[in-house]
């Protein structure tokens, strides 16, 4: 089965993250191409919600957080792997973030999972992490650093 995955490879991304919806596409790339477009131009195509997807996902994954929009336009999938299947996060290495509620029947949350965050969270059981979709009122800042801050320390 061929399908989509973005960014870095299964083997080498530091972050993975399981997504329940795919960004369109420009339409002159071909499906074996996908993996080698931009983020600036996926967020040219699906504009500010892919933005605001993108830039979760750099502030999680940034080496240093002061860095993340750098991170986000020119490294985000060069580190991070981005998955549109459950079976697709098998056997993968790096941080697996499993987003939304799609993937709650294909992925339970571990029993022992901590939940990290105060009015919104996320529970961990490293490597995984099961978190809100990736929108500022699901995901806001405080979650992003409380989250950052416990998977470096636990890393």
């Amino acid at each position: 089965m061929n399908e989509l995955w973005l960014g870095a490879s299964a083997e080498s991304a530091d972050y993975i993250f399981l997504l329940p919806n795919r960004p369109e596409f420009p339409p002159h790339l071909l499906k074996k191409d996908y993996p080698h477009v931009d983020v600036t131009t996926l967020i040219a195509i699906n504009g500010n919600h892919w933005r605001k997807i993108f830039t979760i996902m750099a502030k999680l994954a940034a080496p240093e957080l002061s860095t993340w929009r750098t991170f986000r336009d020119n490294d985000l999938l060069t580190r991070v792997g981005i998955a549109f299947s459950a079976h697709q996060i098998q056997n993968v290495n790096g941080v697996v973030f499993i987003v939304g509620k799609t993937f709650e029947d294909a992925c339970p949350i571990s029993e022992q999972a901590r939940l990290i965050g105060e009015k919104q969270h996320a529970r961990v059981d490293l490597p995984y992490v099961w978190c809100p979709y990736l929108d500022y009122r699901q995901f806001p800042n405080s979650l992003i650093d409380t989250l950052r801050e416990y998977i470096l320390e636990k890393k």
